[in-house]
């Protein structure tokens, strides 16, 4: 737990529909103070059976996964098929500031809070809708998934041996990197709707925040060197050299991006191996002159790694600016001395999973402190406290709903 001060979004409420595309949206806007409820079907959401499980032992408040996204909210069930939780929920999303969903397109409207409709009864609502495709055009449609986020936006396109199938990015990151997007765009249209009166539709799409966030396959390289991407086994043909090399105790992983990074390391091989041609100038430039010398330039630099441990490269690499990072394993990760000198990783209890060590801060604004202010919900733990004490209903009234299978 991290104590301060008041919380960036202390005071406003996010109504979450959404399942693993978006969770990490809302922890983000949960973790910064906002009140986020996350709505999950009757008996809990299916992501609570996301692996890896605790101890690898299966349960609803066992996914480590569900764990982890789900913290700083509050969490209700909800049937919105029923008449009734379809009324409960058009009053909790019109009770929120912002309404974050990953439903199919034209969904939200069916169940009677599209933005169109929440706008005209509460102007400065914004609905954040995270999709595989966008609302609109011939895809909006389409399914989508994380491994088809990584086939359509490209990286799985430039990632993997080339003789070998493509080899999709590990730990969901096109939803990670669509969530972060959707957080940012909410920030950004709350602060809008603060001036103007005015809130939105975010329309985030999976596939074009893919294209736009990852360098390896996006256009950037084209439009700087005229560098179409291709598969190169560690390596990426947006950055020349660059892939993983061996150590004496392990590998580092090299990117080399601008023509100062590639003097600088050309310099340092010279100096250690004695080698005169990696010093020809026929190798100075941007990535792309070096692209058909790649396997050449591989060469001498597995001849400079391997004179040296992994963290002699890393740390001298760091002395000379150029980009060498350590290969770690999980358990050499959370060991990491940067990583435990910042207090990185926070304790937290959950009543049945118990203590827990969760990653921490993305970033630290000082002003207003980030926190994780409570673990994930178990399901339907705060239907009394929100559809009752918050809402207004009766207990006996909650009692026919859950009985209904209502809630």
């Amino acid at each position: 737990m991290v104590a301060g001060g008041r919380s960036a979004l202390s005071g406003r409420r996010v109504l979450e529909i959404a399942d693993e595309s978006g969770a990490y949206c809302g922890k983000l806007l949960a973790d910064m103070g906002a009140d986020v409820i996350k709505v999950e079907c009757p008996g809990g959401d299916p992501s609570r059976q996301i692996p890896p499980f605790l101890d690898d032992r299966p349960g609803d408040d066992r996914s480590l996964h569900f764990l982890y996204m789900n913290t700083s909210k509050r969490g209700i069930t909800l049937d919105v098929e029923h008449p009734q939780g379809r009324a409960l929920l058009r009053t909790l999303a019109l009770s929120a500031d912002v309404v974050l969903e990953t439903l199919p397109v034209g969904r939200l409207a069916a169940l009677g809070i599209g933005y169109a409709s929440l706008a005209e009864e509460k102007p400065e609502i914004v609905v954040t809708s995270i999709t595989g495709f966008g609302q609109n055009g011939p895809r909006a449609n389409w399914k989508a998934s994380d491994l088809v986020a990584g086939a359509v936006g490209g990286p799985m396109h430039v990632t993997g041996e080339a003789e070998d199938p493509p080899v999709s990015l590990a730990g969901e990151q096109h939803f990670l990197m669509a969530s972060t997007c959707a957080a940012s765009s909410t920030l950004i249209a709350l602060l809008a709707a603060s001036r103007s009166g005015r809130g939105q539709h975010v329309d985030i799409s999976l596939q074009e925040t893919t294209l736009a966030v990852s360098h390896i396959s996006g256009v950037g390289k084209w439009l700087d060197d005229g560098i179409i991407p291709r598969r190169v086994g560690t390596g990426l043909t947006a950055s020349v050299p660059s892939g993983a090399y061996t150590c004496q105790d392990g590998r580092v992983y090299l990117m080399v991006n601008r023509p100062a990074h590639w003097k600088a390391l050309a310099e340092w091989i010279h100096e250690e191996t004695g080698n005169e041609e990696v010093l020809d100038p026929l190798f100075e430039g941007p990535s792309s002159k070096r692209i058909e010398y790649r396997e050449l330039l591989d060469i001498f630099i597995s001849d400079l790694t391997a004179l040296h441990t992994v963290e002699e490269i890393f740390h001298e690499g760091q002395r000379r600016h150029i980009a060498f990072t350590p290969l770690r394993s999980t358990h050499e990760a959370v060991q990491d001395p940067h990583v435990l000198s910042r207090n990185y990783f926070v304790e937290l209890k959950h009543p049945v999973a118990g203590p827990l060590r969760y990653p921490g801060a993305p970033f630290r604004p000082e002003a207003t402190p980030w926190s994780l202010s409570r673990p994930a919900p178990r399901a339907g733990e705060h239907n009394d406290e929100i559809l009752g004490e918050e809402l207004g209903l009766a207990p006996e009234t909650l009692h026919g709903l859950s009985q209904a299978g209502v809630i």
